[in-house]
């Protein structure tokens, strides 16, 4: 289960779920207002079982998916995936040019600096959550 003592604490983004899956280096990029934004982040399985990611929450994003960016053609273009597989004792980043959560019709209060609430939802039915903070085009 995701730690929400730690969220209203205000502390690190950095939450180990029961399952053994750490989440690490969370950031959201928001490029302009009003317009999708994308997600980023790392996650570790320290379990010997796979751990299939199939879905993402927040309060600031009317819709929160997975997506991953493909190249086809000399395009580069994003596709909605169902889930995202985290190995046993292996590891996934959602990162620029790769795997990213899509915020869609992101909420007002979606701007740099102000950290957002993001549930991540497993095949198993657990769940991890973290602060992302949210950062500019740049990153910064």
């Amino acid at each position: 289960m995701g730690h929400p003592a730690c969220l209203l604490a205000g502390l690190p983004p950095v939450f180990a779920a029961e399952q053994g899956v750490t989440l690490s280096a969370p950031w959201i990029r928001l490029v302009i207002s009003s317009r999708p934004a994308a997600g980023y982040f790392d996650l570790s399985n320290d379990s010997d079982e796979i751990h299939q990611i199939v879905g993402a929450s927040s309060p600031a994003c009317g819709t929160l998916m997975l997506h991953r960016s493909v190249s086809q053609g000399g395009t580069d273009r994003m596709v909605l995936v169902k889930s995202v597989p985290v190995a046993a004792h292996g590891s996934v980043s959602f990162a620029p040019g790769g795997y990213h959560l899509m915020c869609m019709s992101p909420a007002p209060d979606l701007k740099v600096g102000n950290p957002v609430p993001v549930t991540l939802r497993f095949g198993d039915g657990g769940t991890l959550s973290a602060n992302f903070p949210v950062r500019g085009a740049t990153g910064k």
